[in-house]
């Protein structure tokens, strides 16, 4: 229970080296800067940092892996990571195997700095430079965490300065360092702080100014083409309709983000088809997808023999309009095309001579390669409905053609 309540994944992204430290702050509610200054200072401690960004590595999960909910940012989670992080010094310093006080307790507290500070922040090296900074003095408490930070920086270099054993020359340029660091922080801070304010600010401003043209790019290429095309084409009711429907799915694609994230996948192909056709030939299709899966070559078939078949319906039936339905059961994918169109009479010979060959040619002969198998009824004037049936299994590509 316990391993499971301190598992994490390993990030994929806005990472140094394995995403270690960046994946359990991310999963813990930690900030990752903190966690990465505690593996820093333990580094310097008989090397345990690297011994447990190793051990991090080895029993952390993959990117993406199903893991708990992630605990949201806690200051108590901060400064427990902190107290274990003191609490491991201590162990090490007790054992022996120990660099000394001289240059363990001034790097603590010159990297403690650096932490509040925010300067070691990977996380937003993909922004520009200006970026980075205002956002490392912006924000609320930016002036307190300027201070603090060249504060605890500034008490670490007086440490080293003051220690026995240091030349005169390389205290004076130590102590005049660290004093320096707090004139900065102290006449500079604030008017740096107001001058971040004002640059993330104008970044937001451009933001949204950039967001804002996209939209109009966007709509002024989808919307008001297509509009467009429907006032040249209003004496063609199933053209209008197949274009506003091919909009509609667009702009609904585009404002909630239902576009498939996986172009390979059964759903996507399907859609794809579906568009195709309705755009082809002006008809209307609803599609119904219960489950999804991978577009394997089998799943290929069926979409190619589904598609076929929604094209005998608008070439044939006279039908305005179709429904397909596509089930993903554990053994087989099954496809229902329905229409209430004309419909045909099954014993015509005529017709089997005809509209039949091809039938058997994309559909049955297809599917019947894959390992499937396809059904049609059909009512003179009632409508007719076609069932596909392959099996959940990958076949070669050769099948598919």
């Amino acid at each position: 229970m316990l391993a499971r309540s301190l598992s994490f994944a390993r990030r994929d992204d806005r990472r140094v080296f394995a995403g270690v430290a960046g994946g359990f702050a991310d999963q813990h509610g930690i900030d990752a800067t903190v966690v990465r200054g505690v593996l820093v200072v333990l580094t310097f401690a008989a090397g345990l940092g690297l011994l447990l960004y190793a051990f991090g590595a080895l029993v952390s999960e993959p990117a993406g892996a199903v893991l708990p909910p992630r605990h949201p940012t806690d200051a108590r989670r901060v400064v427990s990571v902190v107290c274990v992080g003191l609490g491991m010094l201590l162990v090490v310093r007790s054992t022996g195997v120990w660099l000394g006080d001289a240059l363990m307790v001034p790097l603590a507290v010159v990297i403690a700095g650096i932490v509040v500070l925010g300067l070691i922040r990977p996380d937003l090296h993909d922004r520009s430079d200006d970026s980075h900074w205002s956002e490392l003095a912006s924000g609320p408490r930016a002036r307190t965490r300027l201070f603090a930070g060249a504060a605890l920086v500034a008490v670490g270099l007086v440490i080293v300065g003051t220690r026995g054993g240091v030349s005169s020359n390389v205290r004076t340029g130590v102590l005049a360092t660290a004093f320096t660091v707090l004139g900065i922080a102290v006449l500079l801070g604030p008017w740096l702080a107001g001058m971040a304010r004002s640059a993330a600010e104008d970044r937001r401003q451009r933001i949204r100014l950039n967001e804002r043209e996209a939209m109009a790019a966007h709509l002024h290429d989808s919307v008001l083409q297509t509009l467009a095309l429907i006032q040249r084409t209003a004496g063609d009711p199933r053209r209008t309709v197949t274009l506003a429907r091919q909009q509609e799915r667009d702009l609904r694609e585009w404002l909630y983000g239902t576009t498939d994230a996986v172009s390979g996948s059964l759903t996507s192909a399907m859609r794809a088809m579906v568009s195709d056709v309705e755009a082809t030939y002006d008809i209307t299709i609803e599609l119904v997808m219960v489950g999804d899966a991978d577009l394997t070559d089998t799943h290929a078939g069926l979409v190619a023999a589904a598609r076929e078949a929604c094209v005998n319906v608008a070439k044939h039936s006279g039908a305005t309009s179709a429904a397909v339905y596509v089930e993903v059961g554990p053994t087989e994918l099954e496809c229902w095309v329905r229409d209430r169109g004309r419909g045909f009479d099954q014993a015509d010979a005529a017709l089997r001579r005809t509209e039949r060959r091809g039938i058997t040619d994309s559909i049955d002969a297809r599917l019947e390669r894959l390992g499937g198998r396809s059904h049609i009824e059909s009512v003179p004037g009632v409508g007719t409905e076609v069932h596909l049936a392959v099996p959940v299994s990958a076949v070669s590509q050769d099948a598919v053609r």
